[in-house]
Order: C-alpha cells, then structure tokens, then sequence
C-alpha cells in the first residue's frame, strides 16, 4: 500500500514538474525569415534589428547576467556553402568571437542541416549553431547563426543544458 502511495505521488509531482516546464516554454517564431524555437521563459528578449533590405534580422535575449542568445538569420536566393558561412562569421570582426575550441559537430536533418561548435578564451565561452536549409526549388534559402555567449564562471550543467535545449528545438521552416 505504502508503494503504492509513493508511486502515485512520485506520478503527481513529476506530471506537475514536466507540466511546469511544458509550459514555461514560449515559441519564438519568425515567418519572414523562416524559423521557430523554444525559449525558456526567464529570458527576455533584448533587441531586434532588420536590415535596410529585409535580407538579414538580427535578435538579442538574455538570461540575468549569465547568458545571452544572438541569432542572426540570412534570406539568400540559393543554397549557401556552409563552410563559407560559417568562416565569414567566424572572421567577422565585429562579432568577436573567441578561438574555436574542438571540432564541429554536424547533423543532416535532410532539407538542412547543422555545425555547431565550442569557442573559448580567457573570459568567454560560446556555443554557435550555424543551420542552413537546402531547398533546391524554394525561392529563398536561410542560412542562421544562433550564438550562445557566456562568462567561464556562469557556465554550469544547468545552463548547459537549456543551451542544449534551446539550441534542439530551433527550426528551420522555410519549404
């Protein structure tokens, strides 16, 4: 009977947990530049900025003072290298981005794909998906970085683990 007491409880409280993070998630969506994801909801969204042309958006959200997302996304007319993509970000001087740490990380999900990567120095540590779709016959492909930048002490397995969550559910949803 006690067994079955605790098994019981045990259900509740993880249904209500699950439940709880379930719904504490908000989707950020974007139809002009094709993507979706899931976004804890203690960040807050910090900035938007389009460019004059409407082919690039850059958004900014931030965790307190532990972390912050960047994601810039790219409308092109045909599939881009990836390759290509992400050696001009990486060089791109104006987003600073430390040394690379490790080798890419890289998935097919068929019409896109992902590398990711670790980037460290002295200060920082960065977790940079850069996704891009491949749509032969679509009108315009994507290619996005989502950038996660973090100080070396707030870097925890829990804030690990939302990077990993957060950087899972992003979507690429252009067709």
């Amino acid at each position: 009977m006690r067994a079955l007491f605790i098994l019981l409880l045990s259900l509740a409280l993880s249904n209500t947990f699950f439940s709880k993070v379930l719904l504490d998630d908000r989707e950020i969506r974007d139809e002009a530049f094709k993507f979706a994801f899931f976004l804890p909801s203690d960040w807050r969204k910090n900035d938007i900025k389009t460019s004059k042309e409407n082919v690039s958006i850059s958004y900014s959200f931030k965790k307190d003072t532990t972390c912050t997302i960047m994601l810039l996304a790219f409308r092109i007319e045909a599939v881009k290298n990836m390759d290509d993509f992400i050696y001009y970000m990486e060089k791109d001087v104006s987003l600073n981005i430390p040394t690379r740490s490790g080798d890419y990380s890289v998935k097919d999900f068929g019409t896109y794909d992902m590398k990711s990567a670790i980037y460290k120095d002295a200060q920082f540590i960065e977790n940079i998906y850069y996704f891009r779709t491949k749509l032969d016959n679509a009108p315009y492909n994507y290619v996005y970085m989502l950038r996660f930048i973090t100080t070396n002490i707030y870097m925890n397995p829990d804030l690990e683990y939302q990077i990993k969550k957060i950087s899972d559910s992003f979507l690429p949803t252009a067709e």
